[in-house]
């Protein structure tokens, strides 16, 4: 309702309606959002009415005058002038109301020191006859704003009174500490909030682990290690806290000890599901697969509904190649309708590792939606050229290609059709297909990469150069393409001081890649550097025994009059891959 000249504000009564001529409108102030000033508003608000410091008064045109702009320029949004008015009624008219909404305002908009003017005056005029609400919600607005002027020291007092008569024991108190530093305070401020609030006497287990999760947040570890062992001093059975100092021993890197201290909680709560995949988490993180396998079996017969964790325990099953206990997972998966298009991917990935293509094509197909979709597809069509299908496969990858709009998926389509085509030795179909993909985008790096080997096999030195001098131009740490370009260079033509420093710059990238070393090997080779050539291949083929590095090794060793090792490396190159077109043809030039 409006107020006509000399009407008066009531004295007490219902708090919605003896305020209600004052705050009609606050909605509309707080539209953008501030919760925790709202929340201070919406209290203030709805206890003003019930204050008895607030006589009754008489309202003069001026006063009213104030009040209506004041309020109808909070209607239309205009912070500042609703302000502007507000400020005037507060200072002419002694009532608390009008100064807490003025706070409300000034703390709304920004206006801090008009804020702490008017929760100055709204503590004089509420002095000794307010409600234990009206007073902690101003120490909240008084705590908002010297957090948001970054002067935590003078919040520290308020802060404290924000939460009088909130329960500590329950953890009530901390929680709505948290809440008001979490939204209004940076980590180093809360963190001299806490450290205040802890000093003396005044420590409470609670409040202590908040400063030590703000501890650690600030990278201050061994502090916050020393503030919960403060905590475990008080109280001993708080376990989870036992969970917070191995996640901080964690986040220093003792990821062992870590482990251990949950371990030990673990043994004493042997029941408690939540701490043992905690545990479980933390063994991966380690690396200790086989170990986080044996906690996931006991998740899973205690949980056996869950499908994360049977996920997780087939995942980890992979990771420790037992591929028939993978398979019961994901079976079990799919039998419980938990997880299905994930499990089918699995199964499908599992049966193209061991060569039973039609039965991963199976999968594959009932993989119709979720993150792995598009992959299974790409792996039909792949498969298809496997089974003695690669017109099939072909043209369902470029069906895909062209029913896609996300680009990075399309290349992944260009790529799939690219190895068939290298599979299938269509090198000049596979030059011609990037060539078309890259219309689309002349600068993707991923087809000029591809389109950059496959013109090699075709003789186009030329475009293999071109396409992986600009990779190297957009991508200067490629070591990719800077190996491809020196191995090629090194391979086919007499440019090998150039090819070596090509490849020197992908060996710093990746010092202990196969490939990378091979090219060393190789270029070293080339430039009559024999025992360079053999230190390098060796260390090659010791990592990987790939057939090319052993066609590669075995010539070195074969020119060093190394005969009956070089005849041993190309049988190992043989057992991995007797078609390597390298090692076939290096076979062929040498004839052992």
């Amino acid at each position: 309702m409006f107020l006509s000249a000399c009407d008066t504000l009531p004295v007490s009564g219902d708090g919605a309606a003896g305020s209600a001529g004052i705050v009609e409108g606050k909605s509309s102030v707080v539209e953008s959002g501030d919760s925790n000033v709202a929340d201070s508003a919406a209290e203030d608000e709805s206890a003003a009415g019930d204050t008895g410091s607030n006589p009754e008064i008489k309202l003069d045109e001026d006063m009213l005058f104030n009040l209506l702009a004041a309020e109808f320029a909070g209607n239309i949004g205009d912070i500042e002038e609703s302000l502007k008015y507000y400020s005037k009624a507060s200072t002419e008219i002694e009532d608390s109301r009008i100064a807490a909404r003025t706070a409300y305002i000034a703390l709304y908009g920004k206006d801090y020191d008009g804020a702490l003017a008017a929760l100055d005056r709204w503590q004089k005029l509420g002095e000794g006859s307010e409600s234990d609400i009206d007073m902690r919600d101003r120490s909240r607005m008084y705590a908002i704003t010297y957090l948001r002027l970054h002067q935590p020291e003078k919040a520290v007092p308020y802060v404290e009174s924000s939460v009088t008569g909130i329960d500590k024991e329950s953890g009530e108190e901390a929680m709505a500490i948290k809440t008001l530093l979490a939204k209004e305070a940076s980590p180093e401020d809360a963190y001299i909030v806490l450290q205040k609030l802890n000093e003396g006497d005044k420590k409470h287990k609670h409040l202590l682990v908040l400063q030590s999760r703000y501890a650690a947040q600030l990278k201050k570890y061994d502090e916050a290690i020393a503030l919960l062992d403060q905590v475990l001093e008080i109280d001993p059975e708080l376990y989870d806290v036992l969970i917070i100092k191995a996640r901080i021993l964690a986040a220093q890197g003792k990821n062992a000890e870590a482990a251990l201290l949950v371990k030990e909680v673990l043994d004493e709560y042997p029941d408690n599901n939540a701490l043992r995949l905690q545990y479980a988490r933390m063994l991966v993180e380690q690396q200790k697969m086989t170990e986080a396998t044996a906690q996931y079996v006991v998740l899973h017969e205690n949980l056996p509904q869950d499908g994360d964790i049977a996920l997780s325990l087939a995942l980890l099953y992979i990771e420790t190649k037992d591929l028939d206990a993978a398979v019961e997972m994901f079976e079990y998966l799919i039998e419980i309708d938990k997880r299905v298009p994930v499990a089918n991917y699995y199964l499908g990935r599992i049966a193209q590792s061991r060569d039973e293509n039609k039965q991963a094509v199976a999968y594959f197909l009932r993989v119709n939606s979720g993150d792995y979709a598009y992959d299974a597809q790409l792996r039909v069509g792949v498969l298809l050229a496997v089974l003695g299908k690669p017109d099939e496969g072909l043209a369902k990858l470029e069906a895909m290609a062209e029913n896609q709009t996300d680009w990075n998926l399309r290349v992944k389509s260009y790529l799939a059709q690219g190895e068939i085509l290298r599979s299938e030795g269509r090198y000049k179909e596979g030059v011609e297909m990037y060539s078309r993909a890259l219309q689309y985008n002349r600068d993707d790096t991923n087809l000029l990469y591809a389109r950059g080997l496959m013109a090699e096999k075709v003789d186009r030195l030329d475009m293999t150069e071109a396409d992986l001098l600009k990779v190297i131009s957009k991508e200067p740490k490629n070591a990719d393409a800077l190996n491809a370009l020196g191995y090629t260079l090194a391979d086919r033509t007499s440019r090998y001081e150039e090819a070596l420093e090509y490849i020197k710059r992908a060996a710093e990238l990746v010092p202990d890649d196969p490939a990378i070393l091979d090219s060393l090997g190789w270029v070293s080779y080339r430039l009559g550097k024999m025992d360079d050539a053999l230190k390098w291949l060796s260390k090659a083929f010791s990592k990987l025994e790939d057939a090319e590095i052993a066609a590669h090794y075995g010539e070195v060793l074969w020119h060093t009059n190394q005969k009956d090792k070089a005849r041993e490396v190309w049988k190992k190159g043989e057992k991995n891959n007797a078609d390597n077109p390298v090692l076939r043809e290096t076979l062929k030039r040498i004839n052992p």
